[in-house]
């Protein structure tokens, strides 16, 4: 299972990280949630605290690993915040059905499927980090995710949750973007409450086109990290966003 961690009380929120990420990078912005919600911060596998348990992964089988912890728990149902690669599992947890969502809260995410450039880009990055390591991987892309004029501090930050986790575990996340499908019907004709956060400075992300009736759309003056660039605009926005259906 999964590694963990719990904290707060009232209606169930399940944070889902990223790739070149972890569940610390939520560390800004859970305490403030915590206060009136109960938040679950995941590690998926291989990263983190969390062990690698098969032999390859997809965007679903992240969602199912996610979706026993809660079942763990006891908890029915959760809203489901997943910041970039994150938001791919929260999406597939909803089209597939596996797990009760109350909310999905898409973060710096998109509900595309990869094309062929990002393909090969993400298949020349698995050859970079079997050949050289996950620690000169991170150096050499963590300052793509935080916008020019970012503090030094919040780039370090990051640099050393993305350095916690192994190259097998990175390669996987890898694999299951490029293999995870078009999703953008759950956002267009679904019927759960989808909040979408973007990141006007998200050089990442581009920003997702729907006119779907249950969505509601914030965009902040952040980068791809902006919960850990600027934690507090980030809370506002999920604050914002859960005010709705609270």
């Amino acid at each position: 299972m999964l590694a963990y961690k719990k904290q707060g009380t009232g209606p169930a929120i399940v944070f889902v990280h990223g790739f070149l990420s972890g569940g610390h990078s939520f560390d800004f912005i859970i305490e403030d949630l915590a206060a009136t919600h109960t938040v679950y911060v995941v590690d998926l596998p291989g990263i983190g605290e969390s062990q690698i348990e098969k032999s390859d992964y997809q965007v679903e089988d992240y969602a199912k690993e996610v979706a026993e912890v809660l079942e763990k728990e006891g908890v029915e149902e959760a809203i489901w915040v997943g910041h970039s690669m994150g938001g791919y599992v929260a999406l597939a947890a909803v089209d597939e059905k596996i797990a009760p969502v109350s909310q999905l809260v898409l973060l710096f995410s998109s509900d595309l499927a990869d094309g062929e450039e990002a393909r090969e880009k993400r298949e020349k990055q698995k050859g970079e980090i079997r050949e050289k390591g996950v620690d000169v991987f991170v150096d050499s892309m963590i300052e793509n995710f935080f916008p020019e004029g970012s503090s030094e501090e919040s780039i370090d930050y990051m640099r050393k949750v993305a350095k916690y986790a192994t190259p097998e575990g990175m390669v996987y996340q890898l694999t299951a973007m490029q293999q995870r499908p078009e999703r953008t019907t759950v956002i267009t004709e679904g019927s759960i409450p989808v909040a979408i956060i973007e990141g006007t400075n998200d050089s990442i992300m581009k920003p997702i086109e729907t006119d779907g009736p249950n969505v509601q759309k914030v965009r902040i003056p952040t980068g791809h990290m902006g919960m850990v660039e600027k934690p507090a605009l980030v809370i506002d926005a999920i604050r914002m966003v859960l005010t709705k259906d609270d």
